[in-house]
């Protein structure tokens, strides 16, 4: 999203009530396997292991996340295997797509909510896709066709989103969504195609990387931002409301899942603003649920919004006043006293919000709600961020080194969020401050960054 369409103080304090929450709840629900970059200690490069370009995409994710071999015996349509534990097995090649399009409908399994929106032939999906896109089915452009292969490139990303990249999606009712009545929305919206498209492309693009995934990735991505911000020049009504929540849903991706991330690279090293964009952005959801508040009830999204509503509503408590509940160390940092409220304290609802996730049991179902911590964090707190302020790091660092501890259920962290935090590690550990240094130990930690004032 451009910077036009960033939300703004005035944005986050005139925000309708149902918008608002629902945002906060629904932030980067969308994971993407990703090859893990995680240390051990320090800043350094990974290991060496043994790599394959055969097997299938299951088998390649657990060997680079074990760093060690798994063997896939590349058996079709699923290998020995992911068959024997359970796994959903997903092959990232081309392969995939031409055997699919020989049989005469989508093999999908009996449990797939989308086997009957899929019972055409791969040839027909390509043609709608070409046709949504505005696109001759045999376009010359280097990013949607690559001479060698049976489909061209969108096929492919569109093919690699339905089959994997729904599969890694934390929360059932959303998954069952983007599955279903977000796929037939598609097929009438070229923003919200672009995007599945991008994000498709970015998941097998970050798994196994080329030039080719690299250049189809962006162009899907400049299309898609293109179309989106055309999309948002009108009125949200009725009619586009679930095109342009599903997009503004999806496009969080990008700013999480970069390509080729160092710590380095972080607004906390660098001083550069916009660096930090991808965590302002995260709040984009905000805007487009303030302004089409009356119509989510009854949008494709009405009934899973509902859903993680009344789930989050356990999580979270509703002390609004003083220290109870909270750790004592961050506390005292963040100048936190028995008479502190939101209302006197910029700390103090961030801190709120991270303590009862803190506490959650480490699993799959606790992840899911652990992501929603990004899209909760109202202005006044980033801009304490964007100025580097210590104790505010200190609350972010220890959400990032929680998600390092829940990257096994969301990989989508070693994209971003694990360099952040080491960053974010590395800033803070010159600091003199005795508190602050306790208390980055364990985000440290947990993203696998030594401190050099550790013995």
């Amino acid at each position: 999203m451009s910077s036009e369409h960033t939300p703004s103080d005035d944005t986050s304090s005139t925000s309708v009530e149902v918008g608002t929450n629902d945002a906060k709840r629904l932030q980067n629900v969308f994971r993407v396997t990703l090859q893990s970059n995680k240390q051990s200690s320090g800043f350094h490069s990974r290991r060496s292991h043994k790599k394959s370009r055969a097997g299938c995409l299951t088998c390649k994710k657990r060997r680079v996340k074990a760093l060690k071999s798994f063997q896939c015996d590349e058996q079709k349509p699923e290998c020995s295997k992911c068959e024997k534990k359970g796994l959903t097995c997903c092959y990232t090649s081309e392969e995939v797509v031409r055997r699919d399009s020989d049989s005469s409908s989508r093999r999908l399994s009996k449990e797939s909510p989308n086997s009957t929106l899929f019972s055409f032939t791969l040839d027909n999906i390509t043609r709608d896709i070409q046709e949504i896109l505005n696109l001759g089915v045999r376009c010359n452009l280097v990013p949607l066709w690559n001479q060698n292969a049976t489909h061209p490139m969108s096929t492919v990303a569109f093919h690699n989103f339905v089959k994997c990249s729904t599969e890694t999606i934390a929360s059932p009712a959303i998954r069952n969504v983007m599955r279903t009545d977000m796929i037939q929305v598609s097929f009438t919206s070229s923003h919200l195609m672009y995007t599945i498209l991008a994000v498709g492309m970015l998941h097998l693009n970050r798994v196994s990387p080329s030039k080719e995934r690299s250049v189809a990735e962006s162009y899907f991505w400049q299309h898609a931002l293109q179309n989106y911000q055309k999309a948002l020049s009108s009125n949200v009504s009725k009619d586009n409301v679930d095109s342009l929540l599903s997009s503004c849903m999806l496009m969080s991706v990008m700013t999480v899942c970069p390509e080729n991330f160092q710590p380095t690279d972080s607004w906390v090293l660098t001083n550069r603003p916009e660096a930090m964009n991808w965590l302002c952005l995260q709040s984009g959801l905000r805007c487009i649920l303030s302004l089409a508040s009356r119509y989510i009830p009854s949008s494709i999204w009405g009934t899973a919004f509902s859903e993680i509503g009344k789930e989050e509503d356990k999580i979270f408590d509703d002390i609004q006043q003083g220290r109870e509940g909270l750790d004592p160390d961050l506390a005292d940092l963040c100048g936190i006293d028995d008479w502190t409220t939101d209302n006197n304290s910029i700390y103090y609802s961030p801190l709120r919000i991270l303590t009862p996730l803190l506490k959650l049991e480490r699993d799959a179902p606790n992840s899911a709600h652990c992501t929603s911590f990004m899209g909760r964090l109202d202005c006044d707190f980033v801009n304490l961020l964007r100025e580097r302020d210590p104790p505010a790091l200190i609350i972010l660092a220890h959400w990032m080194g929680l998600m390092c501890c829940l990257s096994q259920w969301q990989p989508w962290v070693e994209g971003r969020i694990r360099g952040e935090c080491i960053a974010i590690c590395m800033f803070l550990e010159h600091s003199t401050d005795p508190l602050v240094l306790r208390l980055l130990r364990f985000p440290a930690e947990a993203c696998g960054y030594k401190l050099h004032n550790d013995s």
